[in-house]
């Protein structure tokens, strides 16, 4: 008989649940934005989420800072 634990890890396999989420992409968008804010860039998360993966320039946000995380990204990507 399968214990309570055992029939959460169960139901967690049939669903999928671990393949539903990009776990690469979140670690890659939190370094870039982490790394950036270093540097200066005010640039939260969600909006380098945004920038990423719709193309989307960010209103009130200065070229320079969207283009250092655009290059980050692209220089993690290609190396």
């Amino acid at each position: 008989m399968q214990t309570e634990l055992e029939k959460l890890i169960s139901l967690y396999r049939e669903l999928e649940i671990d393949k539903q989420i990009d776990y690469d992409k979140f670690y890659l968008y939190s370094l870039i934005t982490h790394s950036t804010a270093i540097e200066g860039s005010t640039i939260t998360e969600l909006e380098n989420q945004i920038m990423f993966d719709q193309g989307i320039s960010l209103k009130g946000k200065s070229i320079t800072e969207q283009n250092m995380n655009l290059d980050l990204k692209n220089a993690y990507e290609t190396a």
